[in-house]
């Protein structure tokens, strides 16, 4: 018993300590509009996708129009995007793939074997950047641009990483921030503008 008390208070002292050395981006301010590819969007609501005390990145759901109801965002075939900044050295590019890869289990309900193919071209993509050493760091931009036309389009920095298509996988990664099942309630009914 006090073997056990000791690890769980080394492992919240090396937490804390870890969390308090962490670099973090000021400035969480997205901006109101994104245009790609000739589609302009507006930006529908941010949020902040914290861990305990730790800001890990500023996200944003860019739409055509204003709307709150994330379930119908899922389910539309229309351009929208979600763009993602990193805020804090927390995010590894092991944790985000490890994070994401979770969230689409949640997304699906358990059921990702129909878009098991483009999930893991999804993760190739994340890959790309880091074959050649660059890192998930602070300060880092991803946007995730989803067109009916092609697909979901996958952007590191403005680098673009690849287009994975299906209105199903769409579905199922907008899930990810926006359904029952979303990574953060608060950051949902942020991104959702309530």
């Amino acid at each position: 018993m006090k073997g056990k008390a000791l690890k769980v208070l080394s492992l919240l002292i090396m937490i804390i300590g870890s969390t308090l050395s962490l670099s973090i981006q000021a400035g969480n301010d997205l901006p109101n509009s994104m245009s790609y590819e000739g589609v302009e969007l507006i930006l529908n609501g941010q949020g902040t996708r914290s861990i305990v005390f730790v800001k890990i990145y500023e996200s944003g759901l860019y739409l055509n129009s204003e709307n709150n109801n994330g379930e119908e965002i899922i389910n539309q075939d229309s351009a929208m995007a979600i763009r993602l900044q990193v805020l804090s050295s927390f995010l590894t590019d092991k944790q985000m793939k490890n994070t994401i890869d979770k969230a689409f289990v949640k997304s699906t309900k358990g059921n990702t074997e129909p878009i098991a193919g483009q999930i893991s071209q999804f993760m190739a993509a994340l890959n790309k950047a880091v074959a050649v050493g660059d890192v998930v760091a602070v300060g880092d931009i991803y946007e995730f641009i989803y067109l009916p036309q092609s697909g979901l389009h996958v952007r590191k920095n403005a680098k673009h990483l690849d287009t994975i298509a299906g209105l199903d996988f769409k579905k199922a990664f907008f899930g990810i921030w926006l359904s029952e099942a979303a990574v953060q309630d608060s950051l949902k009914n942020n991104m959702l503008g309530n």
